[in-house]
């Protein structure tokens, strides 16, 4: 498609015997129809009709307003993309790219990452601790590309444990999650340095009503088809959208403590994943701040909960709160102590042993120095 190839006359799209007025360019692409909207003032006026009644349409909005929050605005109404007026063909190939890949993306050979889950139904167990530093060790020494999605809509910390500062959130993704391709996501991310990218929370308490069970289905399918793993911090309780996210992860890092109350709520999860039908392989029990000397043991909590121990975070509760406190990560502070190892050793058992890494090569002036160190 190029711009000798759009349709003169806009005025019309046609499928099927039907014509729907709008005014908007419109240039065919195989099966699939990609249309040009001019849009003045009110975003959802101009788009909001035409993508309710064409579903499958790839729509570029063409506007002289190039505000984010306009752009927003206007990919919330239906938009895939924005162009800005005068419109270059340089800005349209690239829209049209855009277009392509959005289109192999919904080919069945679509890429599949893993869903890891990291949940208890207690809080206070260190969930969002192992979901921020697991999600670390996958992608500083795995070279995954991970994001943290922040499922505890109403009282989500992951940013707080990456110390960021998000502009969007899931909530936008829920929003237009139809047309979500890796630009778009890119936009909605936060990516730490450690290469970690952060989907947050919303900003209100009161916006997690506004997200369903299916859009976190969406959501979570969107995600996974973009990163190698999506690591999602979910909430305590067993609602639908918790359920959701249970039933689509690939692995559930079921998070208990070792003391008694701490034990009969994760039995209790274990009985209601046996109903659901989910207590299979995918369930792995995690011990957060584990001591080998404890009135409870290893052993005797695999024969209360009657199920193996999957790994067992030993307790550093000092360090990991001097962590939190500072909003870094346990690798940014504690690199060499057994908590943070113990991250990296639990990211092997799920994706298997880091590649060795490459020796770093010196330059010319530090082979001098060396040299010159030696030599005196």
């Amino acid at each position: 498609m190029t711009l000798k190839n759009i349709v003169t006359s806009p005025w019309a799209i046609t499928r099927s015997t039907t014509t729907t007025r709008f005014p908007c360019s419109v240039a065919s692409a195989s099966d699939r129809l990609e249309a040009i909207v001019e849009v003045n003032g009110n975003p959802a006026s101009a788009v909001g009709p035409l993508a309710k009644e064409f579903p499958n349409l790839y729509i570029l909005a063409l506007s002289a307003a190039s505000e984010a929050e306009y752009a927003l605005e206007t990919m919330r109404a239906g938009a895939h993309d924005l162009l800005c007026k005068p419109l270059r063909e340089v800005d349209l190939s690239i829209a049209i790219e855009k277009a392509r890949k959005a289109r192999v993306r919904k080919e069945p050979a679509e890429r599949r990452g893993k869903i890891v889950t990291v949940f208890s139904n207690k809080g206070g167990n260190g969930t969002t601790t192992i979901a921020s530093n697991l999600s670390d060790a996958l992608a500083t020494e795995h070279g995954k590309r991970v994001v943290v999605v922040d499922l505890v809509m109403a009282h989500g910390d992951v940013t707080m444990f990456f110390n960021v500062t998000p502009t969007y959130t899931l909530l936008d993704l829920a929003r237009n999650n139809g047309k979500a391709d890796p630009e778009y996501i890119d936009s909605l991310i936060v990516r730490h340095s450690s290469g970690v990218c952060i989907l947050a929370d919303p900003p209100r308490i009161e916006d997690a009503d506004q997200i369903s069970a299916d859009q976190v289905r969406d959501m979570l399918a969107t995600l996974r088809s973009t990163f190698d793993v999506v690591v999602v911090d979910a909430p305590h309780q067993f609602d639908e959208k918790t359920l959701a996210a249970l039933e689509m992860s690939d692995t559930i890092l079921l998070v208990t403590l070792m003391n008694l109350p701490a034990l009969k709520n994760t039995q209790r999860s274990i009985e209601l994943f046996a109903r659901l039908g989910i207590l299979d392989d995918r369930v792995q029990l995690l011990l957060s701040r584990y001591l080998p000397n404890d009135e409870i043991s290893r052993d005797s909590i695999e024969g209360i909960l009657n199920i193996p121990v999957f790994y067992a975070v030993p307790n550093d509760y000092p360090t990991v709160l001097s962590s939190i406190n500072r909003g870094k990560l346990l690798s940014e502070v504690a690199p060499e102590k057994e908590v943070t190892e113990a991250f990296r050793k639990m990211a092997e058992l799920l994706v298997g042993p880091a590649a060795p890494r490459k020796a770093r090569k010196r330059g010319f002036l530090e082979k001098v120095f060396r040299m010159e160190r030696s030599a005196s």
